[in-house]
């Protein structure tokens, strides 16, 4: 999450500690969101780790033009 950190709630509910986002020594904590944006992370990481597994061994010639460059460059 770029500089963001995410830091989840404590396991330990006696602490009563809640989920926070921090961000150069400012912190928010997620106090009713907090199992919404775990979840969300969670799927975020499963979607990368799909994306990953099925891209390990996807030939690299579909994303080059003939002269080896990236499709996406420009010429101009």
């Amino acid at each position: 999450m770029g500089k963001w950190t995410f830091t989840p709630a404590s396991s330990d509910r006696a602490q009563g500690e809640n989920a926070a986002l921090q961000y150069e020594g400012l912190k928010i904590e997620l106090n009713y969101s907090s199992s919404i944006f775990e979840d969300f992370l969670e799927a975020m990481s499963s979607i990368r780790h799909e994306f990953n597994r099925r891209s390990d061994g996807t030939a690299v010639s579909g994303m080059c033009g003939t002269d080896g460059r990236s499709r996406q460059d420009s010429l101009v």
